[in-house]
């Protein structure tokens, strides 16, 4: 049935003489479940089921989705879209070439979310919430989210992809109150795979983190607000290379503003930095990475990408169109959501590596002396125009004469993208474990699932409170 739909409707956009076209046919299965203080706030499961379809010609995009059986009104409205958008016509669109490809991915489930009912998945998230109580925990979250993705892909250049990908991801948080002072303390896993992630890290000792990580904190003294030598472990190293890095080397943000708009080829870091996406990492410490792409939403494959290079910044992150606009290689960074939304450059797995004189984690310590180790990184802003951000930190401790001392209440790190970048003195390859750093990351309405953690950062100083 779904086959002689897009055939159909390729026959109708040939008639039309459309330059490209890709159709996204889509029937996926949704689950989320939210409890609060012990009561399920959310819970909501479901088919995703649509094509999605973009069309260019004369060099603009029109773009148009709607139910599976709607094949010929879709593409009227991608027409439409088409002759509508030709009116603010400001560029060309071309589209770097790719090889074509005929292949089918299916993520593997050692426990399949389909096999579990949906009540047994309530009482996961309720384990999460229940392992939160304590009576100086005022507020508890428990939040439980996953998605089947089966998609088809085709396009009139002869790529057609099969998709079968499942990810599972789940997260407690607890606040702490003493008069009036409050703490969060979060703790999350999850991964491209089935319910075989609770093997690693139950549901449990979710909630159990969560709940230790706002209670220490709630005993911790704060810190003085000031400039610093710090050094970052691996959750903020991936936080600081997706949020300030990554967003700023996106190509279609590049196109029109950021920091890094004109930089190609010039120094951007320090020469020791190599910040990397790499849709093509499958595993990192045995898990299996939230961010791979065997395929993006264009059918070009997930690749290692070196976007910041011995200090250089060697390229930025591409779809088909923006490699053409830069004349780049495509980079496998073109995603969507769903087949109702049109695909835009996202990142995959995203982190920052020695590309020289990598050290470990305590030699970093040595080396800034005095200042603060800072641990897990959460959600804070970034302005990729302005090239500043501000992350918050859930774990702070004293670094005195090169050893771990006294640990702070949790705090906040601000400073600007590219004066951080040169600030950076060591570098340990050693990746962390990655299930502190997954989640779906937010742009233009999309979210995505993105991941990875990586090694130890020492940066001469920064902004702390």
């Amino acid at each position: 049935m779904s086959d002689k739909i897009i055939s159909i409707m390729f026959d109708s956009l040939e008639k039309e003489k459309v330059d490209y076209a890709d159709i996204r046919l889509e029937n996926s299965l949704m689950t989320v479940i939210k409890t609060v203080n012990g009561k399920v706030e959310e819970s909501t499961t479901g088919i995703e089921s649509g094509i999605g379809l973009r069309i260019l010609k004369e060099g603009v995009w029109g773009f148009s989705y709607g139910p599976i059986e709607s094949g010929s009104d879709i593409v009227k409205m991608a027409l439409q879209a088409n002759r509508l958008n030709l009116r603010n016509k400001t560029q060309e669109v071309k589209l770097a070439e790719v090889k074509t490809i005929q292949d089918k991915f299916e993520g593997e489930q050692k426990k399949k979310l389909q096999d579990v009912g949906f009540d047994e998945k309530i009482e996961l998230t309720m384990e999460a919430d229940k392992a939160q109580e304590d009576e100086r925990i005022k507020s508890r979250t428990s939040f439980y989210r996953e998605v089947l993705r089966k998609m088809v892909l085709e396009t009139t250049e002869g790529t057609r992809i099969e998709y079968n990908v499942p990810y599972v991801m789940m997260y407690g948080m607890s606040v702490a109150r003493e008069e009036s002072e409050t703490i969060e303390g979060r703790s999350r896993i999850g991964h491209l795979g089935g319910l075989e992630v609770f093997d690693l890290r139950t549901p449990a000792e979710i909630g159990e983190k969560a709940k230790e990580r706002a209670l220490e904190g709630l005993k911790a003294p704060k810190v003085k607000s000031g400039r610093y030598p710090v050094v970052l472990d691996g959750t903020i190293n991936h936080l600081f290379a997706h949020e300030a890095a990554g967003h700023s080397a996106e190509g279609d943000f590049v196109q029109t503003a950021g920091v890094l708009k004109g930089k190609l080829g010039k120094r951007v870091a320090a020469p020791i930095v190599n910040l990397i996406d790499d849709g093509s990492l499958q595993e990192s410490k045995g898990i299996k990475s939230f961010g791979y792409l065997k395929y993006d939403d264009e059918g070009v494959p997930g690749q290692k990408t070196y976007v910041i290079k011995n200090g250089n910044l060697e390229t930025y992150l591409n779809d088909r169109s923006t490699a053409a606009y830069f004349d780049l290689k495509a980079t496998g960074n073109s995603r969507a959501q769903a087949y109702n939304v049109p695909q835009i450059v996202r990142m995959t797995n995203t982190y920052i590596s020695p590309a020289t004189n990598p050290m470990k984690p305590e030699e970093l310590l040595e080396q800034i002396q005095n200042g603060y180790l800072l641990m897990q990184g959460g959600g804070g802003q970034v302005d990729p125009i302005k090239g500043t951000f501000n992350f918050g930190v859930a774990e702070l401790y004293e670094i005195k004469n090169g050893e771990v001392g006294e640990r702070y209440r949790p705090t906040t790190l601000a400073g600007n993208t590219l004066e951080t970048l040169n600030k950076i003195s060591g570098i340990s390859p050693e990746m962390e474990n990655p299930l502190d750093s997954i989640g779906f990351c937010g742009k233009d309405g999309q979210s995505a699932p993105v991941g990875v953690s990586g090694g130890w950062l020492a940066v001469k100083n920064i902004v702390i409170g």
